[in-house]
């Protein structure tokens, strides 16, 4: 194997990869890391590992194809592995976002370490990580804050560093974290999915206390001595002894175990970092006492020890008494005043409410989540709020509704929150980030409909689409064709439900605003289907639309429906009494019998992102007709007695006779000779009615017909 020395930064591996900078330093069993650029794919970052040694090439070669099977959002896409320059080299993607070591080393310059409810919120959202990684039968073998990465997209940890992989049952390698790996790993006891979870158990313990594993548990210890700091919920701290304990009676088997033990654990309030318990805080010195300024710069008299003031009065002036008098006489007018700008108030803030539920977006005084703009905001996320409002109020869409809509869907993304949004602290920076995710991606959707059913979103009914829908039923439309109109509609609006059912709020209302746009546009095209005439139709679909089609059947007939389109559209048809005859699936020709009565109604829709053409040809089928008995054969006479008959003459050259059959060896009946394959042979008891030819063999033999001679005339 070449060393890593001799590579250089700048080269090219397979024509693919260019090496920028290394990583880590170069080691027999986990090799280098190095940062690369992939030139095929638009030089997206990428980390390669050069493997150093024969023995890590052959692991690695046993266990990659593993590797390259685990598909989870939070672990890397393992690339190939590819041989150059001496050495083999194993790629995979890049992860962005910050180290757990990392956070850990901002925090405790801050006097900070994580509350109980990130780490618990920590540990929900990596353990199904581990438990794929054991489902393939593979162990990561060093499980610690530095091989774990907050994803900087979505907040999500990201499992890393595969330098000490291993199978299931496999010795253990050197080079394991200290502090992290269970004692048993340091035995050489055989890899298994517990020593994970165990150093996970230390990653949550570091996490909560900022403390290093050494200063947690002594050297010679056997069990981990709970802190004095973290204060946890008996359930949640019982299932973290559970996760350091290398007893096999006590610790846990598998991570799913660990993932149902802390299901039952109620989520704290706070999910974000919290002040040690040995933080130092500096007082603020106390205010001196300030002298009294006014009454030394007034003159007045101040109040002696017992609180007593000696009053003074003095007579008033003749100016001021009218000056009195005159405030007096305008007390009426300030009052008059008063009352009518406080009705004009009220009359304003009635007529701005209305114009706000008509659609209108409100002012932009208070940011996208319903509280104060805060200062601590970067001020990139500040203007991505405010262009979303510039949005929302574009679109004439309702500001309260649209934002329960997108706290709704951020919610049931991380259930594990329990309803709670994200907040404008620094922890949260994420999950503002899949909310404002969130909000473009139903702005976009909101953006389809047109401007009338957009302003009225937070406001739609039940009653919105039931007007359209019983006037498609006066026109003869059965409901369950009208379902299905809205249902295909509703998909393209609401992604999740395949079958496009009513929703719960928010989201129900573009439910009715999917069902008032599809049946307000829906088109019935009326067909009549003729006896042994093709009648045809074209017209197109558009996209995520249906068109229904309804095919007049004369009474007795049948149907012959032969429908062609683009690969993405689907067809339902349904009899007279809006039965279902044929499910829904891809065009195709479909014969239907006389019993599915007329109409018949044909409902297509196009689940393409453009419109399609569609054609259709149908034929009334004729009725099916009794079949007809077979005519009586005419009667055979008996034959006659056997006569004396002469001897056959030899056959002429250009005759052709068949031979004479072969006496069967068991019966002694003579055997037939069998019909040439393909042809039909008559019954026994019926002669052929076939002529026989020179050129084609007979199945029978044929008689000559000999004068009759009576004895008498030969004696």
């Amino acid at each position: 194997m070449g060393e890593s020395s001799a590579v250089a930064v700048g080269s090219v591996l397979n024509d693919r990869y260019r090496l920028e900078s290394r990583l880590s330093d170069p080691d027999p069993v986990q090799g280098c890391l190095w940062l690369g650029k992939d030139l095929l794919a638009g030089e997206i970052p990428v980390v390669i590992r050069q493997l150093l040694s024969e023995d890590t090439t052959s692991r690695f070669q046993r266990h990659w194809p593993r590797l390259q099977s685990l598909l989870h959002p939070q672990l890397p896409r393992f690339g190939e592995l590819l041989e150059t320059q001496g050495t083999v080299w194993a790629v995979r993607d890049w992860q962005d976002g910050s180290g757990f070591d990392q956070i850990l080393q901002q925090r405790r310059e801050r006097q900070l370490v994580f509350g109980p409810g990130e780490v618990l919120l920590f540990l929900r959202q990596i353990l199904p990580v581990l438990a794929v990684l054991h489902g393939r039968g593979v162990v990561h073998g060093d499980v610690n804050p530095r091989n774990l990465l907050r994803r900087n997209s979505d907040g999500l940890p990201v499992l890393l560093d595969f330098g000490l992989v291993q199978g299931d049952g496999d010795s253990p390698l050197p080079g394991a974290t200290p502090g992290y790996a269970p004692r048993a790993q340091g035995r050489q006891d055989a890899c298994a999915a517990w020593m994970d979870l165990h150093g996970l158990g230390v990653t949550a313990l570091v996490l909560l206390t900022g403390q290093a594993p050494e200063s947690l548990i002594a050297a010679d210890a056997v069990d981990w001595p709970w802190p004095e700091g973290p204060d946890l919920d008996n359930d949640f701290r019982a299932a973290v002894e559970r996760l350091l304990s290398e007893d096999p009676q006590h610790r846990f088997a598998a991570a799913s175990e660990v993932l149902q033990a802390l299901e039952a654990v109620p989520m704290p309030d706070s999910t974000g970092p919290i002040a040690r318990s040995d933080r130092t805080v500096a007082l603020a010195p106390a205010a001196p006492d300030l002298p009294d300024l006014k009454a030394r710069s007034t003159g007045m008299d101040v109040p002696d020890a017992a609180g007593s003031v000696p009053v003074q009065p003095r007579r008033l002036s003749r100016a001021e008494e009218r000056e009195k008098g005159a405030e007096g006489r305008l007390w009426p007018v300030v009052a008059a005043l008063a009352l009518s700008a406080l009705v004009g108030t009220a009359i304003g803030w009635y007529l701005l409410s209305r114009g706000a539920s008509r659609g209108t977006a409100p002012s932009t005084s208070r940011d996208v989540v319903g509280r104060p703009p805060s200062v601590s905001l970067p001020p990139a996320e500040v203007d991505e709020r405010q262009q979303l409002l510039s949005r929302l109020r574009a679109l004439q869409v309702d500001r309260s509704w649209f934002l329960k809509l997108v706290d709704s869907s951020l919610l049931s993304r991380f259930p594990e929150r329990g309803g709670r949004l994200p907040k404008d602290s620094l922890e949260d920076a994420p999950l503002r980030r899949v909310w404002n995710d969130l909000a473009e991606e139903w702005l976009a959707r909101i953006e389809q409909l047109p401007p009338g059913l957009r302003s009225r979103l937070g406001q739609l009914n039940d009653a919105d689409w039931r007007e359209p829908q019983q006037a498609l039923e006066k026109q003869g439309v059965h409901p369950r064709v009208v379902e299905q109109l809205v249902s295909a509609a509703a998909r393209n609006l609401l992604p999740g439900d395949s079958q496009g059912r009513k929703p719960p709020e928010p989201y129900r209302q573009l439910w009715y605003a999917a069902a008032v746009q599809s049946l307000a546009d829906v088109k019935i095209e009326t067909l009549v289907a003729k006896p042994r005439q093709a009648t045809n139709l074209s017209l197109r679909v558009p996209s995520g639309g249906a068109r229904l089609i309804s095919v007049a059947v004369p009474s007795g007939y049948g149907l012959v429906l032969g429908i062609n389109g683009t690969p993405l559209m689907q067809m339902t048809i349904y009899g007279s009494e809006g039965q279902v005859e044929t499910e829904r699936g891809p065009l195709r020709v479909v014969t239907l019998p006389s019993a599915v009565g007329s109409p018949i109604q044909v409902l297509v829709t196009n689940e393409g992102v453009a419109s399609g053409l569609l054609t259709l040809s149908c034929r009334a089928d004729q009725p099916d007709r009794p079949v007809a008995p077979a005519p009586n054969r005419p009667e055979l006479r008996p034959p006659l007695p056997n006569p004396v008959r002469r001897p056959e003459p030899a056959p002429a050259p250009d005759q052709t006779f068949p031979s004479e059959p072969v006496p069967d060896s068991a019966t002694g009946a003579p055997m037939q000779p069998e019909p040439p394959p393909g042809t039909e042979q008559p019954p026994a008891d019926q002669p052929s009615s076939e002529p026989l030819s020179r050129d084609q063999p007979s199945t029978e033999r044929r008689s000559i017909q000999v004068p009759l001679v009576l004895e008498d005339e030969i004696q």
